[in-house]
């Protein structure tokens, strides 16, 4: 176990799920993640104390999803963490681009707030995890 973040569950733009569907990205997270992600993200924000561990992820050692390229637009560098939220396996994804500071989003091959049973303010602890 690499760290602890501890936050709530919120609602996102919807925006995680353009991401997830992106060929670019979906072809990576099968080849070096090992399954498909569901078409969404569960967002978490990040209480006080763990915000600051948010930029220490961003100097360790994760998986690296590369940018890429469409005919609309560019899409940035994606770095995944392991993480276990309450028993269930997941990803932490941060794109090295991204302005929200507070909030992280996670991807795992169900639904993790179905899964789950989450509702939004629901309190929830990740174990962020070494990649082997």
């Amino acid at each position: 176990e690499v760290m602890r973040l501890e936050g709530v569950v919120v609602s996102g733009l919807g925006e995680g799920s353009y991401y997830v569907k992106q060929r670019g990205y979906r072809k990576q997270f099968r080849e070096q993640l090992g399954f498909i992600p569901f078409p969404g993200t569960l967002n978490v924000k990040l209480n006080g104390s763990s915000r600051q561990a948010r930029e220490v992820l961003q100097e360790l050692p994760g998986v690296m999803l590369k940018g890429f390229r469409t005919k609309e637009r560019s899409f940035g560098e994606v770095k995944c963490f392991p993480v276990r939220i309450r028993g269930k396996e997941a990803f932490l994804v941060l794109p090295l681009r991204s302005s929200h500071r507070e909030v992280v989003e996670l991807v795992a091959e169900e639904k993790l707030r179905d899964a789950l049973g989450l509702k939004d303010g629901d309190r929830v602890e990740l174990e962020v995890r070494k990649w082997k």
